[in-house]
């Protein structure tokens, strides 16, 4: 629908009146071009003629005049004609409050030819009439009165060129050529009116819709913009599953999709919206092999109906919806984090006091239930820290951090922790990279990946753990955390970053850290994942000299 008004409106205002008035000039040229040659044929065909039957009737100093003065109307009009083809931009004058001086030339040539060709009675004068009309719309249809009372100035001196002397004795001798000039001074003016007033009205008429096309480029451009950011993936398909408007978030989706062409895919969802085409509603289709929750609303137009398809993939949400849960949770634990954080102590007190009290070291059972709930309390004071992170991520305090520099006070912090790590960290950088990121989200982040690298390496290799960076476009580096181990199962990857996902081997972890590792990464518009071929996981930064 948009996109036929669209076309309907470039075809209305790509030819506008500039190019309009190119076209006239064009004609114009056309008709000098024509009058020009006819007249050289008639001229010598007549000249021949009269050689051969009527030069003795003719006063010698009349068949003179005449000749010179067509020559010379031939070699002037001529230089006009090959002047406005060559260069025809002089016909268009800059300063538009003045009239056109190529019309006014061209109506005193056709006066001129007038006079040389037996005058009024000569028909000539009609010629007069269309460059009348051309000198109107060169000028907007302003001057006509000017235009047509220079042309009928023209004509009344043509007549009195011809006749005079008069002789009054026969005065009614000279009632037709009256006449005729009359007719043809009358003609001049209406001709020129008409040509001023449709003139006048295409120029208001292409300015109204320049305006409008203005108004609706802008309006098209503004909604370009906002249909990109929604989150949503948007179609508009007629009966034909044809594509009328799509946006970008349906590109991604969908890369088969292109305007003006059918997408079968949703040609379920067309078949249920004929069955009921006024009716919204909502579904969730498989299109490509993805779960996608639509929303149908149908359009219905003069011109015909159109439904307008919301796509969301069904993953997408449930993320969102993951993504709000923990957000209110972080809400919550950070204010209850005071209250929840004292009954713990107060626990791990209470379990401090039963390990002295008793001597577990002889009781085996008592000894494993007082660790499990010591293992327990740590395991949520853990995750209330990793929650109350994840509520904080969006408070960033990014700053330029030399990556080099980061690394080498970040690993003495980890060998104080893991002191038999120090033979097998392996670690490269190049020289001077930079990159923007929060300082304190980054050694989380560093944190959780070297932690989950020790905890699965081999510990007695010495390049156990690679930690390697690197330009990979002019606007990111990339930092990679490889270990020797076996690598994440293919079972698991899919789960990876999902929160509060743990398996039996690692129950006694959150869940949260390569959750919330991520979300930091986002929050300073960067990235981490997993490397499959690598057994690795690689943290995206952004360079601090191309940072935006």
């Amino acid at each position: 629908m948009i996109v036929n008004l669209k076309k309907r409106l470039a075809a209305a205002t790509g030819q506008d009146w500039d190019e309009q008035i190119k076209r006239v000039i064009g004609f114009a040229n056309l008709a000098r071009l024509t009058i020009f040659f006819a007249l050289m044929v008639f001229y010598a065909l007549s000249q021949a003629n009269l050689g051969e039957r009527d030069i003795s009737q003719l006063p010698n100093q009349l068949i003179s005049i005449k000749n010179v003065g067509m020559y010379v109307w031939f070699g002037v009009y001529g230089c006009v004609i090959y002047l406005t083809i060559v260069y025809p931009e002089w016909q268009i004058q800059k300063n538009s409050d003045l009239p056109n001086a190529s019309s006014v030339i061209d109506i005193t040539m056709i006066a001129w030819l007038m006079y040389l060709l037996d005058g009024i009675a000569s028909g000539f004068g009609i010629l007069i009439l269309p460059f009348l009309v051309v000198a109107c719309l060169l000028n907007y249809g302003r001057y006509w009165m000017l235009y047509s009372g220079y042309a009928c100035l023209l004509v009344l001196i043509v007549m009195l060129l011809e006749y005079y002397p008069f002789d009054y004795k026969d005065k009614w001798l000279y009632l037709p050529m009256v006449a005729r000039t009359g007719m043809l001074c009358v003609a001049c003016y209406g001709i020129s009116w008409a040509s001023s007033f449709s003139a006048s009205y295409l120029s208001s008429a292409g300015e109204s819709v320049q305006r409008h096309r203005t108004a609706f480029e802008r309006v098209s451009a503004l909604n370009k913009v906002v249909l990109n950011q929604v989150q949503e993936a948007v179609l508009v398909v007629d009966r034909h599953c044809k594509i009328w408007l799509c946006n970008r978030k349906a590109n991604e989706y969908f890369a088969d999709v292109r305007i003006g062409y059918p997408f079968m895919a949703v040609q379920d969802l067309v078949r249920r919206w004929r069955g009921f085409p006024n009716r919204t509603f909502e579904t969730r289709v498989m299109i490509h092999d993805n779960d996608m929750s639509v929303r149908g609303i149908p359009v219905i137009q003069i011109e015909g109906e159109l439904l307008i398809l919301f796509i969301r993939a069904e993953r997408e949400l449930q993320m969102e919806a993951q993504s709000v849960k923990l957000a209110s949770l972080g809400l919550l634990t950070a204010n209850l984090a005071h209250e929840i954080r004292n009954p713990l102590s107060a626990m791990r007190q209470a379990n401090g006091l039963i390990m002295e009290t008793y001597d577990v070291t002889d009781d085996l059972i008592l000894q494993r239930l007082t660790n499990m709930i010591d293992n327990n309390i740590a395991r949520i004071d853990k995750m209330i820290e990793d929650v109350s992170m994840l509520n904080k991520s969006d408070r960033v305090n990014r700053e330029n951090i030399h990556l080099g520099e980061f690394w080498k006070s970040f690993r003495q912090e980890f060998i104080l922790t893991q002191p038999d790590a120090d033979d097998c960290l392996k670690s490269s950088f190049p020289m001077q990279t930079q990159v923007v990121f929060d300082p304190m989200h980054l050694q989380q982040i560093l944190w959780n990946l070297c932690n989950n690298a020790w905890r699965h390496c081999s510990k007695n290799a010495k390049n156990a753990i690679k930690v390697v960076a690197q330009n990979i476009n002019p606007h990111q580096v990339s930092l990679v955390v490889q270990d020797d181990g076996g690598g994440v199962p293919v079972e698991i990857i899919p789960h990876l970053f999902e929160p509060f996902y743990t398996t039996q081997a690692h129950a006694k972890g959150t869940g949260l850290g390569l959750y919330v590792a991520r979300e930091l990464a986002h929050a300073n518009k960067g990235d981490l994942r997993y490397l499959p071929d690598k057994k690795a996981f690689e943290i995206i930064l952004p360079r601090a000299n191309h940072y935006d």
